[in-house]
């Protein structure tokens, strides 16, 4: 398979890519939840190329995107696939015979990667690999690299010198003046509207060279794309951010993401059902004072949720819910109360005895509201997990339209059939969303993900895809099946041999 994006991530990035401005921050600050266990990398602390490593045992390391790992010994099909950086135990240290490679290599726990020294090797000191691996995602954290928005950014393969910038850069001249009357406290342009013109610190480096293929085919990113970077470094009179796929990009043309740590509930741990969250904006609290109830002047915090007892009741012509605090209620309308259908895919009662038949393997499966904005995600009949989505902005699918043509996310009974730790995403017009994380592709080329573009958890807002926040995405990746294999960056499923999670998409 020639190197790049196969047919199944490449149809994920057309129907998920969104031309419109996305994440359009609060109107207050919400309360972090606690941290997850790792956080995204620093890049102004540029790190040194890896150490020489040691190898506790034999393992094939990837020095390109998409490794790709077939299921026998000669290029066809795929099953998986590794990412610069990572790697995979071997099962025997011995290459195999087979067509297309000159030295094939079992990997576990399945398939065979091609470990000729170009794209991959058994050497973990090889030196591309120790040059790039301080770059790799960190898949250990939710944020696998740091992000922001393009202004409409030039690629290089090094940090260039002036004369390659004025080159490539056709309004060079005009926007460093702009960059410069702003650092001396001038009104910004509207072009350095939110950029960060902080100076990096660590001195520029090169990664000497690297595979061709460990770069993606643009040498620019239009207005509205996004950047994935994971360093930060001063040279040739400008600060440059390294991307994921280790070019340089000029720091001076793109705006910063504020971190999305918006977080989804563990049930049985954090809370249980019933349950709301509030979305768009801060909501009102409600007590009774004379037989009916009366807005407070305190408020549920946007993003918030708060336990529910089954109690409603009426005034006005407006529904309120008991909530688990003291004497407070919420207005329905200003809820959102995911609400778990009466019967698992299989048909077992949820929150009842479960059945013999169903599916295998633990039992896994997701349920979504595309027009209310939540989702809930089970274990057999149990639910273990609920969140806000952003679903695609056109809400569902108009009878005989393409669900792509109105960013409309699809609803139906489907299948988890690919995983994709990092996954960039490309609409027509090359309007690029870089390395979307914890990527699930379920019906076509739309996918569950996380966005770290926007922090709008409940509105309608992606081009199709259902959008989660990163902490929720990493969850629900590690929760999904098929499991994705140690030291595979991505996983396909293998119908009739394993079992997949069951994603329900509904009105």
């Amino acid at each position: 398979m020639r190197p790049g994006l196969s047919p199944l991530l490449f149809a994920a990035a057309l129907a998920c890519a969104s031309r419109e401005p996305e994440g359009q921050a609060p109107a207050k600050p919400v309360e972090p939840p606690p941290a997850p266990a790792s956080a995204a990398p620093d890049p102004s602390a540029s790190p040194a190329p890896s150490p020489p490593a040691v190898a506790d045992e034999p393992r094939v390391y990837a020095k390109t995107r998409f490794v790709w790992i077939h299921p026998e010994p000669n290029g066809v099909g795929w099953t998986g696939f590794l990412w610069f950086g990572g790697s995979a135990k071997l099962k025997d240290p011995e290459p195999k015979a087979g067509s297309g490679c000159t030295k094939w290599y079992a990997i576990e726990p399945r398939g065979y990667v091609c470990a000729d020294g170009v794209r991959a090797t058994l050497d973990p000191n090889d030196p591309e690999l120790r040059a790039m691996r301080p770059y790799a995602p960190d898949v250990s954290s939710p944020w696998p690299h740091r992000y922001a928005e393009s202004r409409g950014v030039f690629r290089y393969a090094e940090i260039p010198k002036h004369a390659e910038q004025r080159l490539r850069e056709w309004d060079l001249a005009d926007h460093l003046s702009r960059v410069e009357a702003a650092k001396r406290g001038e009104a910004r342009h509207e072009s350095l509207v939110g950029v960060d013109l902080t100076p990096a610190t660590s001195p520029a480096f090169t990664l000497g060279k690297l595979p061709s293929t460990v770069h993606e085919p643009r040498k620019r990113l239009t207005p509205l794309s996004t950047v994935a970077y994971s360093a930060e470094v001063a040279g040739e009179d400008r600060t440059w951010l390294l991307s994921a796929d280790l070019l340089w990009v000029p720091k001076d043309r793109v705006v910063p993401y504020k971190q999305v740590t918006f977080r989804g509930v563990q049930l049985g741990r954090d809370a249980k059902l019933p349950l709301a969250f509030f979305r768009s904006k801060d909501r009102g609290k409600f007590k009774e004072e004379g037989g009916r109830l009366v807005e407070t002047a305190e408020r549920f915090e946007r993003l918030s949720f708060v336990e529910l007892t089954a109690a409603e009741r009426s005034q006005d012509g407006a529904v309120f819910l008991e909530t688990r605090q003291p004497g407070i209620w919420v207005k329905k309308s200003d809820a959102v109360v995911p609400t778990p259908q009466e019967k698992t895919p299989w048909g077992a009662p949820v929150n009842g005895e479960d059945t013999k038949e169903g599916p295998a393997g633990r039992r896994t499966w997701i349920e979504s509201s595309v027009w209310e904005g939540w989702m809930i995600a089970y274990e057999g009949t149990r639910p273990v997990f609920a969140t806000l989505i952003a679903p695609g902005r056109g809400g569902t699918p108009q009878k005989g339209v393409d669900p792509i043509d109105t960013a409309a996310t699809p609803v139906g009974t489907f299948p988890i059939t690919g995983k994709f730790a990092t996954a960039t995403m490309v609409a027509p017009g090359e309007f690029v969303h870089s390395d979307v994380p914890w990527a699930q592709n379920f019906s076509g080329p739309h996918a569950l993900h996380g966005a770290y573009w926007h922090d709008d958890w409940g509105d309608r807002k992606s081009g199709g895809c259902v959008n989660v926040s990163p902490i929720d995405g990493k969850w629900l990746f590690e929760f999904t099946e098929p499991p994705i294999p140690e030291g595979w960056h991505g996983v396909r499923w293998r119908p009739n041999v394993e079992p997949a999670t069951t994603f329900v998409v509904h009105n």
